[in-house]
């Protein structure tokens, strides 16, 4: 390890080892916290430490330890569900004796790959395979429960599960592609532009209901939607909504276009279950903004229960239908069945032929394509034939699961399509394309050569956006800006449309170091962000107007502030209470996302500090949180966390730049034991930045993201092997190619007894 990552480990020189420290600080922990589940005919995890308990065996099971080492230090174990945890220091205690013990742990026979489980697609793969397949938008969002989320995100196996309900959803969800693909009728041909609650803007008075997909409309609130018509003619303009009803009349919506009134209409429809509203109007081409409006705001202050006391209105989407006289084929149409093919014997075997290979992601046999066709009546036109096999595709598990054969012992090399699979989960959250299936079938991905000329082509892609969509927001925990939205009686000036525009910036941001191949220091210090005139405005940066997130220059004088993630709100918000800053929080992010070393979870009895405000009339934040880890089961953790956290204090609750903290100036110094102090977010940077540890914390996270599960103690000594050979500041392009020439990617391990990952399901953060 990095000296910076001892140190926050508490991994110094006194560490002792031999027998007496073993059964002094290792032991108890073990027969206390850990024999209790791993041990008997069936340990947990397949893991038996009882047999541990004798000194010299201990001495002699470094691959054993080199697995429970990775589970405290990812904060897998002890698992936060058992009654009695081992207090920090006693976690500390067994870290040291493994390091000292067995200084040779890094070596790389000490351990094996690591395995990846079967699993699912989740909602944002399927979302976008339908949609790169079908051209079909579906809004899995809405009809799709929620993922699980482990490690920080939605793609670990262990928590996709599938259950009974979801197969309902799945069969619905194949049936409205199918129809919005290869419609059955001239009518569903109509263009259709669909705006969901995150396309709105400039609203007043709203915020959406992520848990729902619902855009909330209170106190008479109303938005905007710039639309783009490409051929003028007749349209329908459809919100599908509905509301909390009070008083004597439904909630009443104003649907408008350039800001002329089209209708009032009345939504009867009753939360949550939302309904249809629409209207027709004449537009011409060009540039158009479509509006809504909460005309009929009531509450009924003398009602006492909930029900029937506030009228608020909901929109859960707008979409705007037409041309109505437009009979254009869809983009399946275009690609796999046009017209000209339609009436032809055997066009729907040929579509087929090379549709489902696509879908399925593998080699289809004729008798697989005689099984799809069968399913539709023999004399059904060769357009029936076709559409009832795109929802047997699309509920087939071989669409669903990433299926790959496990050997019978050992491991093997992955089939040239079964890694095209994963090169695309990983940098498209999606499914291969032909090109990619195509250089697979011809060995193209089988040497580390080829595999970067394809990595590099799919970042040129404009579907590699969804690597930081998907990656970022999860290492970065950008979903937790949600549930600490910052209070709006002491944040007047944060609202959701700033919300919006953080979180586009980190996701935007991201993206452009991924595609310019720039170099993995300048997530931290960059001469660049991306804002709108709103975030602009929070930042002090001149000469933005409008909206619309775009590119913009970081002047010198700023750049410590605002040069990379230290400065940008949406983490910084997302690290904050919701009436004051948080140091701990701030500093346990940069351990848990920046260095991938999450701290072990406080002991019991251990009282969180009070969210009373940013300072007392008498006392700082500081000096509160210094007089708060005075007790020595707090100091062990907080030291290295609140050192970290105070550097950034120059930033308030929603990432504004701030000299002072209430009545006091703040002190954004920080010192780390055994370190030279350093201030604010540029010694921070420095720190960080210092021995590679910042490159190792996000080559770790890019891994558990692209394999789907907790790194083995094998995986991250080839990682840091990797790692070695690249330059000592590699571009984002060159480290996500390197994570994609891991064996544990290239390859599919079986099973092996007592050699497993310790993993457990961390608590959501979503």
């Amino acid at each position: 390890m990095t000296a910076l990552l001892s140190l926050l480990l508490g991994l110094g020189p006194a560490a002792v080892a031999g027998d007496e420290a073993f059964l002094e600080e290792v032991l108890p922990v073990l027969e206390e916290h850990c024999i209790h589940c791993h041990a008997d005919e069936e340990p947990a995890g397949e893991l038996d430490l009882e047999r541990l308990t004798d000194p010299a065996t201990a001495q002699g099971e470094s691959r054993t330890w080199a697995l429970v080492r990775q589970a405290i230090t990812d904060g897998a174990m002890p698992p936060e569900s058992v009654r009695s945890r081992p207090a920090p220091e006693e976690l500390i205690a067994v870290l040291r004796w493994i390091e000292v013990s067995f200084p040779d742990l890094s070596a790389p026979q000490a351990a094996p790959p690591g395995r990846t489980t079967l699993r699912r697609l989740n909602r944002s793969e399927y979302r976008w395979a339908v949609l790169d397949l079908f051209g079909v938008d579906y809004p899995t969002d809405e009809h799709f429960p929620a993922d699980g989320v482990s490690l920080g995100f939605d793609v670990i196996g262990e928590t996709l599960s599938l259950a009974p309900v979801q197969l309902e959803r799945l069969l619905a969800a194949a049936e409205h592609v199918a129809d919005r693909a290869l419609p059955t009728s001239p009518a569903e041909q109509v263009p259709v532009q669909r705006f969901e609650p995150g396309d709105f803007e400039a609203a007043e008075h709203h915020k959406v209901l992520r848990s729902r997909s619902l855009f909330a409309m209170y106190a008479n609130g109303k938005s905007t939607i710039p639309c783009t018509v490409e051929r003028g003619g007749e349209f329908l303009l459809r919100a599908t909504a509905t509301a909390k009803q009070a008083g004597r009349h439904p909630a009443r919506l104003v649907l408008s276009v350039d800001r002329k009134r089209l209708g009032r209409l009345d939504v009867e429809a009753v939360f949550p279950e939302p309904e249809d509203y629409e209207v027709r109007l004449e537009l011409d081409p060009g540039e158009h903004e479509l509006g809504l409006a909460f005309i009929n705001d009531f509450k009924d202050e003398e009602r006492e229960e909930s029900e029937g006391r506030d009228r608020n209105l909901y929109v859960a989407r707008v979409e705007l239908v037409g041309p109505l006289d437009a009979l254009e084929a869809t983009p399946f149409q275009q690609r796999f069945f046009p017209a000209t093919m339609e009436d032809e014997p055997g066009a729907a075997r040929r579509a087929l032929a090379r549709l489902a290979p696509l879908v399925w992601r593998r080699p289809v046999d004729a008798a697989e394509l005689d099984e799809l066709l069968a399913l539709a009546p023999e004399a059904a036109s060769e357009r029936e034939h076709l559409r009832t096999a795109l929802v047997a595709l699309l509920v087939s598990p071989h669409f669903l699961f990433r299926v790959e054969p496990e050997p019978a012992a050992g491991e093997r090399s992955l089939a040239g399509h079964e890694l095209a699979t994963r090169l695309a989960a990983f940098l498209w959250s999606s499914v291969p394309d032909e090109e990619l299936l195509a250089r697979a079938a011809q060995g193209g991905l089988r040497e580390p050569a080829g595999l970067r000329t394809e990595v590099r082509r799919m970042l040129r892609d404009a579907r590699a956006s969804r690597l930081a969509q998907g990656f970022a927001s999860g290492w970065l925990q950008l979903e937790r800006q949600e549930a600490s939205r910052p209070d709006p009686a002491r944040f007047p000036r944060f609202d959701p449309g700033l919300w919006r525009a953080m979180r586009q910036e980190t996701e935007l941001f991201f993206e452009a170091l991924l595609r310019e191949r720039r170099p993995v220091s300048e997530l931290l210090g960059s001469d660049f962000t991306f804002a709108n005139e709103r975030l602009a405005e929070h930042y002090g940066l001149d000469g933005v107007r409008g909206t619309h997130m775009r590119r913009v220059a970081v002047p010198a004088h700023l750049r410590a502030r605002r040069g990379g993630l230290l400065g940008q709100a949406s983490v910084l918000t997302a690290t904050s209470h919701a009436t004051r800053t948080s140091p701990v929080l701030r500093g346990k992010w940069v351990l848990e996302a920046l260095l991938a070393t999450p701290p072990p979870a406080p002991p019991p009895g251990v009282d969180a500090l009070e969210d009373d405000g940013d300072a007392t009339p008498h006392t700082s934040l500081r000096e509160r949180l210094l007089r708060h880890r005075e007790d020595p089961a707090c100091a062990a953790c907080h030291a290295p966390m609140d050192g970290l956290g105070f550097a950034l204090e120059n930033y308030d609750a929603t990432g504004a730049w701030r000299e002072s903290d209430g009545d006091f100036p703040v002190d954004a110094r920080a010192e780390l034991p055994g370190e030279e102090p350093f201030e604010g977010p540029g010694g921070l940077r420095a720190l960080l930045l210092r021995d590679g540890a910042f490159l190792g914390g996000l080559a770790r996270h890019l891994a558990t993201y692209a394999l789907g599960r907790a790194l083995a103690p094998g995986d991250r000594e080839q990682l840091t092997r990797l790692l070695r050979d690249l330059p000592p500041d590699p571009t984002l392009e060159e480290l996500v190619a390197a994570v994609c020439e891991l064996s544990a990617f290239r390859t599919r391990r079986a099973e092996t007894p007592g050699v497993g990952v310790i993993e457990a399901a961390a608590p959501s953060r979503r």
